[in-house]
């Protein structure tokens, strides 16, 4: 199969380098409110009980979230990967809801471990400081091999190339697993042995395994931890819970970890305690062939993860739980003949092995020019008995090759009921096409009562329904390089749309390639050239500044709350390097039939008196990511062009005058094109796409002065050899008085756009597209239709507004959870609600010559929205795209309502 890689960063010579949501409205009895710009903020005027009352019953029988609040991990560098250009941080963190961890990728050490107690959702866990961790005990971890009597230190961890500056390798990241791999460990004085550490984090343990490979052979090898500190001496109780494999140490409370060392045919694991409460783990090896790996795997668990019947899903996995699962017929029919999942002990989780589709007659590659294979969805039957006595959380991993979706730039995993509903429960996306065989990593936590429960495993990749479905993943650079965190989101299924690099390890931008959609680059339903990149926050602090202006995160964690296929959010959150900004960047992909449309909310919190000599929102073309080839720049509003010229070949950096910032964006829906790219001679030609950004909403707080006119600057790049004009969403701007007051906040909305450049390359089947002009499309006028034709105006008969751009209401409580007129609409829009007792049996409708119409999008079964359980307010989402034009009244009605 042919597969085309990321040109861009191949061929580079030079180095390389929601916001959080607002608070739901809880309204239930808003009638005719409207909101046509942004957010809305009415005050809660639901039926919570502000007096004194009793809350309604629900109107919707309810039923329980399947995940935890506490089910979610973040791994981040709690500075910024980079300590000086080329040079890397060591100390990386891991932070879950029960857990934290630190960990040395220099030595494979545990600095600090220990519990989080206090329960924190995920969104509030995103701006923790580094404390939460670093307050932590401290903690040490030694590793050794023993053979006949003499025992070989650890002594060098280093990358698969032997380098020590960037030893660690990022395999999988997301909600629910954070693993790495440290992958040449070598030991003093023995050239004949080497080994590897992994990390592997999950939202309630953690599993440590150390490996080792003898060249020679060896009988009797043993493999050894030592973990040590305060973080163990803390715990004086010791309870040995099966034998000498596992055990379990505690403080007065009772609080504290267990250790779990799983059994394994032909060795004989040990784990020992000293006086100053350290432990010793070992596995013996009855014998170990030359060249064979052999492993000990050390499983944590904090007691903050649950009581003994959660305890004894990794001390006893065979017997606390059974998870079996069989591959289904593409219309669901079969799976009657099912596998038992295997016990993965070095990721402490039952393993469910997707099979491919091509067992089921699928081709290897697909011929998209046959509609049916769009929704070819891979399905497994998915059967879970706990069979302990109360609810516990079952972790899985679902692995599948290339092929358990047709291509890997796509693949979008979905947990849905025996009747097709999604249930909300979320699946992680990891995945790598860098070294083969390429692979997918597919993780999932849910929260199961005591019996028998049945589900089913849905991966789709092209289309969800009638529409383009999207994805946001984490995408392994292993096997490629750099070896850190690289998120790729993408419609459809034949090559990314937009990729990020959240803490600039490749060091270009935090927005890279991005790539224009249904467009003909040489073939049809292929990759298309790159046309990135962007940045978020561009900040040179007036006292100077270390790395670059667009470098300035630190801290940086995310949040892959959804992962598609109808709308993706995911959320990245930090802090300025010199701890001054706090900020938060939501990513939202939706899925569509038109072209690349994402939104960024921004929101920013000014910790410090902030002075500055440049400060930005966001940035399009970025300073290290803008040799595209643009000939033209504009800006403008719904009226049309403000400004439009052409870029000189200026080869300079930097405001061109003091003119070109702070310039006020009045106006309806004001928007910025970059258009006419000259480069058309790479193998994946960029002159077919254009790019933009409208703002949708901005509030700024400066100081106690409030405004709601963006503000937009003007700068030059020279990139590549490339001048180009960059632009940048600012803020209110005095060149007497560059300063950010502390408490000062901005909030604003971008839609990112990447509209097709020829009409004759276009071969998507839109209707506003094929409706254009040919000249249009290289004009202003394509900038002019996605700013105007697309501003979303909002009516709530029933429910509440949260936002407009794109559409998210809270549910009320009535079997009628929503009732809404909507206004405007290009491609498919995104439509959220938020606050449902359950997540399924629920329908949208529309209304039709004065008739409610089941909105029905409909390809195999009920495949044309997602679910979403909200863990932190103890609800669920519902996500659905309409294809709006014009003016529409929707509903969405419970099917406890009909008669």
């Amino acid at each position: 199969m042919f597969f085309r890689p990321s040109f861009r960063l191949l061929v580079l010579t030079a180095p390389l380098w929601s916001c959080t949501r607002p608070a739901p409205i809880h309204n239930g009895t808003d009638s005719g409110i409207t909101d046509t710009n942004g957010r809305l903020d009415t005050g809660d005027t639901g039926n919570t009980g502000d007096t004194g009352e009793p809350a309604d019953p629900p109107a919707v029988e309810p039923i329980a979230n399947r995940i935890g609040i506490r089910d979610y991990g973040y791994l981040f560098w709690p500075g910024n990967h980079w300590t000086s250009w080329g040079t890397f941080d060591d100390i990386q963190h891991v932070q879950t809801g029960t857990y934290g961890l630190a960990i040395d990728v220099a030595s494979g050490s545990l600095n600090h471990m220990g519990l989080i107690v206090e329960e924190m959702g995920p969104e509030e866990g995103l701006q923790q400081p580094n404390s939460l961790i670093t307050s932590l005990p401290t903690a040490g971890v030694r590793y050794s091999v023993s053979h006949g009597g003499t025992e070989w230190m650890a002594s060098n961890f280093a990358g698969s190339d032997g380098s020590t500056n960037n030893p660690s390798d990022l395999v999988d990241m997301g909600r629910f697993m954070q693993l790495i791999e440290i992958p040449a460990v070598s030991y003093t004085d023995f050239g004949d042995l080497s080994g590897s550490v992994q990390l592997a984090a999950m939202t309630r343990h953690f599993v440590l395994t150390h490996r080792a490979i003898s060249s020679g052979g060896a009988s009797g090898l043993t493999v050894s931890m030592e973990i040590y500190g305060a973080a163990l001496e803390t715990y004086s109780e010791t309870e040995w819970l099966e034998g000498t494999r596992a055990v379990q140490v505690t403080d007065s409370t009772g609080q504290g970890w267990s250790f779990i060392l799983p059994e394994a045919d032909g060795s004989t694991p040990n784990i020992t305690r000293a006086g100053d409460g350290s432990l010793t783990f070992e596995v013996a090896f009855d014998t170990a062939a030359a060249g064979e790996e052999v492993a000990l795997s050390v499983i944590a668990v904090p007691t903050t993860a649950g009581g003994d019947d959660q305890l004894d899903v990794w001390l006893h996995p065979n017997d606390a739980v059974n998870v079996s699962y069989a591959q289904l017929q593409r219309d669901g029919s079969g799976g009657e003949t099912l596998t038992q999942a295997s016990w993965d002990s070095e990721r402490g989780l039952y393993l469910v092995q997707l099979s491919d589709l091509s067992q089921l007659g699928a081709p290897g590659y697909p011929n998209y020019a046959d509609a049916s294979q769009h929704n070819w969805y891979n399905r497994h039957r998915l059967v879970i008995e706990n069979q302990t006595d109360s609810s516990v959380s079952i972790p899985m991993a679902f692995d599948g090759n290339m092929n358990a979706a047709f291509y890997i730039t796509a693949g979008i995993p979905m947990i849905r009921d025996t009747n097709g509903e999604p249930t909300g429960v979320p699946v992680q996306i990891s995945k790598n096409w860098h070294e083969s065989p390429y692979w997918y990593h597919l993780y999932s936590a849910m929260l199961l009562e005591p019996g028998t429960h049945e589900f089913e495993h849905t991966f789709a990749h092209s289309k969800w329904g009638e529409a383009y479905a999207v994805q946001h993943a984490q995408l392994c650079l292993r096997g490629w390089g750099q070896d850190q965190q690289w998120d790729e989101s993408s419609i459809g299924a034949w090559g990314e749309s937009i990729t990020y690099d959240p803490d600039m390890t490749l060091g270009r931008a935090q927005v890279d390639d991005v790539r224009p959609f249904l467009v003909n680059a040489g073939s049809q339903w292929n990759w298309t050239g790159n046309v990135g990149g962007a940045s978020f926050l561009v900040y040179e602090p007036a006292e100077g500044f270390s790395s670059f202006a667009s470098h300035q995160m630190s801290r940086m964690r995310t949040h892959y709350a959804y992962t598609g296929p109808n709308l993706t959010d995911v959320q990245y959150a930090g802090v300025s390097r010199d701890g001054k900004i706090q900020a938060t960047f939501s990513t939202q992909l939706g899925r569509t039939d038109d072209l690349v449309r994402a939104y960024y909310h921004l929101d920013y919190t000014f910790l410090e008196d902030v002075t500055y000599d440049r400060l930005a929102l966001f940035q399009v073309a970025a300073d290290r990511y803008a040799d595209n080839g643009f000939q033209l720049y504009a800006y403008g509003n719904e009226d049309g062009p403000v400004v439009t010229g052409e870029i000189s070949n200026h080869t300079s950096s930097g405001y061109a005058s003091e003119a070109d910032r702070g310039i006020e964006m009045s106006g309806d829906s004001p928007w910025v094109m970059l258009y006419k790219n000259s480069r058309d001679s790479d193998s994946l030609p960029e002159h077919l796409a254009n790019i933009g950004f409208v703002v949708r909403d901005y509030q700024a707080d400066i100081g106690g002065v409030e405004s709601t006119t963006p503000i937009l600057n003007l700068v030059q790049t020279y990139n590549g050899g490339y001048s180009q004009i960059g632009f940048e969403l600012g803020v209110p701007y005095d060149a007497a008085s560059p300063v950010i007051p502390a408490g000062s906040t901005v909030r604003a909305t971008v839609e990112y756009l990447v509209p097709p450049a020829d009409k004759s390359a276009y071969y998507g089947e839109s209707d506003y597209l094929l409706e254009m002009g040919e000249d249009s499309y290289q004009s202003t006028e394509m900038m002019l239709k996605l700013a105007s034709d697309n501003t979303l105006s909002v009516v709530a008969n029933s429910g509440s507004i949260i936002r407009s751009q794109p559409v998210e209401l809270q549910a009320a409580n009535d079997t009628t959870a929503v009732d809404f007129t909507l206004t405007g609409g290009l491609g498919y829009v995104p439509v959220t609600i938020h606050g449902l007792t359950r997540p399924d049996g629920w329908r949208l409708e529309q209304e039709i010559d004065g008739s409610w119409s089941q909105v029905d999008q409909s390809v195999e079964g009920n495949d044309y929205w997602q679910a979403y359980d909200d863990v932190e307010s103890g609800d669920f989402n519902l996500v659905f795209n309409v294809h709006n034009r014009g003016t529409q009244r929707y509903r969405l009605i419970h099917s406890s309502a009909d008669p």
